[in-house]
Parts: C-alpha cells; sequence; structure tokens
C-alpha cells in the first residue's frame, strides 16, 4: 500500500486528475450495471412450487436423493421399544439338540430347557373352490304340474364368480388402482382361473347397488356431524372433465363425482344439515358452505405467504406466517396449557393478528392477502376456541390422496356408472381406514348386504 502512494505522488497533477476522471466514469458505469441486475433480481419472480403455492406436489422438482447412513436398530433415545408381536401358531416345530457337539453324547433322553422361538408367516397353496348348485324338476303326482326347483342366492343367471372373489375383484380394480386386464392375469396366474374381461366388468357392476347403500349410509352420518372437511379435484369421466368432491370428519369420509364444481354440489349431499363449522380452503364454491362459521385451512394461506416471502423479501408476509404456525402450535397444546394462561395467549395472538392487518405491505401480491385475510377475518382462528375443529384441511387433502393415485393411472372413466362405483367404493374403504377397519373385509361384509355403517334406529 506505501509503494501504491508513493507512486501517486510521482504524478503531476494533470495526470492524477485524468485519473481520478476515469475511476469517476468506471463508477458510474458499474452503478448503473448494479441498478440493472437489481431491477432484473426484483421483476423476476420465483416459480411457483407445493412449498409456496397450492401446485400439488406431483409437479414439484424432484432433486437427487441423498442416500442415508443406515440407522442403528432399537428404539432412539429416550424412547420405548416396540417389536412385532408374535401371533398363534398353528404349527409348532420342535428343536431339540440330539447330540453333543463336544463330546458325541446322545441328548435326546435329556431334559431341556426353552431358550427361544421364531416365528415365520406363510400361506397355503391358493386353490379356488367350485360350488355347483344343481337343479331338479319334479311332476306333482297329485296335479301333474310340473315344479322346477329354484337355485340359492349367489347363482343368479350370467354369474360365475363367488362373494370373496367378487370382493377380491372389486378391490384390485378400484383399491389398488389394476385394470381389469392385469386383475384378469392375476386370477388366472394365482388361482388357475380364467375368467373374460366381461365377467370381470359385470362382477363390478353387480357390486354398484350394495356399494351405494353402504355409501348413502356414510353420507347421512356424516350429515350428522358437527364439523366437516371439504375439497375438491379435477377427475376425467366420459372424455369431459368433472370434479371429485370430499367431506370428511374424522370417521366418516363420502366422495361424489359431478360434473360442476359449484356450491349446488355441497346442497345436494348436505341436504338440510347444517354442521357447527365448515373446514375448507376459500374457493368460491367452498364459500357457499351451510355451516354456521368457517375454519380456513391455514395451511393453505402458509404456502401462499411464502410465494410473497420469496418473492418480495417481504417481512409483513413473514410475520403474518410466523403468526399463524404460533397460532396453530397454540391448538396443539391447547390441553397441557393452564387455561388462564392459554386464553391470556390466545388474545396475544388476536392482537398480534390485529396489527399486521392494520399494515399496508409494499407489494401487489402482498396487498391482495391483506384484503383477504382482512374480509375473512373470523374464519382463520376458529379452532383456537373450538377444540374440534383443525387448522388445516389437511384431511381432506390426505382422503383425496389415493384418488389421485387412481387417476393419473388410469387417466379417468370411461364411463359415468364407473365414475359413481368409485366414489362409493373409495368412501367406504376410507370410512374403514379411519375406523381402523380392515379394508377387505369392510369391502367383503359390504357386497354381503350387511349393515355395517347403517344409521342407528
Amino acid at each position: 500500500m506505501s509503494q501504491k502512494r508513493d507512486q501517486l505522488r510521482q504524478l503531476d497533477k494533470e495526470d492524477l486528475i485524468d485519473t481520478i476522471l476515469l475511476l469517476r466514469a468506471r463508477l458510474v458505469t458499474l452503478e448503473k450495471r448494479v441498478a440493472e441486475l437489481e431491477g432484473k433480481a426484483r421483476a423476476a419472480k420465483p416459480n411457483k412450487t407445493p412449498e409456496n403455492s397450492s401446485v400439488p406436489s406431483s409437479q414439484a422438482w424432484k432433486a437427487k436423493r441423498v442416500k442415508k447412513t443406515p440407522a442403528k436398530r432399537g428404539a432412539r433415545v429416550g424412547h420405548v421399544g416396540r417389536s412385532r408381536q408374535p401371533g398363534r401358531p398353528d404349527e409348532v416345530i420342535e428343536c431339540r439338540a440330539s447330540v453333543c457337539q463336544q463330546c458325541g453324547q446322545d441328548l435326546t433322553t435329556t431334559d431341556q430347557q426353552w431358550v427361544g422361538s421364531r416365528q415365520v408367516v406363510d400361506i397355503p397353496p391358493v386353490r379356488p373352490r367350485v360350488r355347483e348348485a344343481r337343479c331338479y324338476a319334479v311332476t306333482c303326482p297329485g296335479c301333474g304340474q310340473r315344479q322346477v326347483a329354484a337355485y340359492p342366492a349367489g347363482f343368479e343367471t350370467g354369474r360365475l364368480l363367488g362373494p370373496h372373489l367378487e370382493s377380491l375383484v372389486v378391490y384390485l380394480h378400484h383399491a389398488h388402482p389394476l385394470s381389469y386386464q392385469r386383475v384378469q392375469h392375476i386370477l388366472r396366474d394365482m388361482l388357475d382361473t380364467g375368467v373374460s374381461l366381461g365377467v370381470l366388468v359385470n362382477t363390478v357392476k353387480r357390486s354398484a347397488a350394495r356399494l351405494q347403500q353402504a355409501a348413502t349410509s356414510i353420507q347421512f352420518q356424516l350429515q350428522q356431524a358437527p364439523v366437516v372437511g371439504s375439497d375438491e379435484t379435477g377427475v376425467r369421466v366420459s372424455g369431459e372433465n368433472h370434479w371429485q368432491w370430499v367431506f370428511q370428519t374424522p370417521h366418516w369420509v363420502f366422495m361424489h363425482i359431478h360434473r360442476r364444481r359449484a356450491a349446488t354440489v355441497i346442497e345436494t349431499v348436505m341436504g338440510d344439515a347444517h354442521p357447527r363449522v365448515w373446514v375448507s380452503d376459500l374457493g368460491s364454491a367452498q364459500l357457499g358452505h351451510p355451516a354456521q362459521a368457517l375454519q380456513v385451512c391455514l395451511a393453505h394461506q402458509v404456502r401462499d405467504l411464502q410465494y410473497v416471502v420469496d418473492t418480495h423479501r417481504c417481512a409483513w408476509g413473514y410475520r403474518l406466517q410466523s403468526l399463524f404456525f404460533r397460532a396453530i402450535r397454540l391448538g396443539k397444546h391447547r390441553s397441557t396449557i393452564p387455561p388462564d394462561a392459554y386464553t391470556r395467549q390466545v388474545t396475544a395472538v388476536e392482537h398480534a393478528l390485529d396489527v399486521l392487518l392494520a399494515h399496508y405491505p409494499n407489494n401487489p401480491d402482498s396487498q391482495r392477502l391483506r384484503e383477504r385475510y382482512r374480509k375473512h377475518r373470523r374464519s382463520l382462528f376458529v379452532f383456537l376456541y373450538q377444540p374440534d375443529v383443525p387448522p388445516t384441511n389437511n384431511a381432506s387433502e390426505q382422503a383425496l390422496r389415493n384418488s389421485v393415485i387412481y387417476r393419473k393411472v388410469t387417466g379417468g372413466f370411461r364411463s359415468s356408472w364407473g365414475a359413481t362405483v368409485y366414489a362409493s367404493l373409495i368412501s367406504i374403504l376410507e370410512t374403514a381406514r379411519r375406523q381402523e377397519r380392515s379394508c377387505f373385509a369392510t369391502l367383503c361384509a359390504v357386497l354381503a348386504g350387511h349393515p355395517i355403517f347403517a344409521p342407528p334406529t
């Protein structure tokens, strides 16, 4: 540095002036370039992703998965270890020592101590059971009239498969989105049963009435619920765009496929029912709910706020997002907080929200969100006052997850009756999952005519 200063002292006055002017010109050019780059950076908005918008997770960019070190076996520190409980054995194999490996002594007559056991689960070879009903006729000796016996239930004309096999066909085709052709291959390879595709289609058609009956029972139960969550997703039916609606509670799920995404669909499903709280996003159709109050899904709002944080570095959006997270945590730990302290914290959250909504952010995206929250102010924190109300509508999206996978695999439905059968079936299976029932056993019971979801009499 001292050497450079000495070199500058040796320059005359004119050379120093030229050097300063040159540096000033370069500084002006660089400042202009920096300003241009900053303007482009502000104008370039980040792409919308599942983390900052309602874009489906399937459309997100997938990063390369990093290989993880295999976790150590056993329970984590501070957690109680769990393992699979052994079942009741159908066959027991006694493993006793016969000869001493050291000296060759015979040990078959020596008392031995049980030191352990291992279990494996297997199934016997699957073989179909063919039942045949033989019909007889007789001439009455009294009047001479010919009498023909009737076939029992389950042997109707055109029916080839028994009830359990029919339940398996319906389960594989709808619960595990397998085409009729793949179900045909499974029956042929595993059961050595050859059936045509027409038989499989007729099997699914024959199940429609009982599936619809069970779904109607679920719909009745859902109409009695005090808190209902709802959502919808697109689906293709007969080459046209339709909507698959879900209406759910912690124990009941009802699906309905309709060509419209309008509030009239809610009126059709809910009838005269008026729940206490409706949980949904802020779609225009969902705002036509019949409930007394609305709980806005805060998960959707957190993602929308993340977009304004990423795009504008908006401090207002970040603070409001943090407040929503704080409210969700407060509602989650309600049972562990004394009532007085909980009331004070709820009041503090409400006051913080009012302060943020009184502030006017300086970008259009945040301003749009501010107007949204001012309009729906009373619907943001309903869950803080009613313990049975969730802060998000994640349960509805989880109920639709399998249907979205089915849509991606199959591309939609070729007929309206197929869409109706699927909506009834997925209502039954999702309800069974929430009630911790076996999905396949529940389906078998429904197709057998057992009223397991019938309303109380």
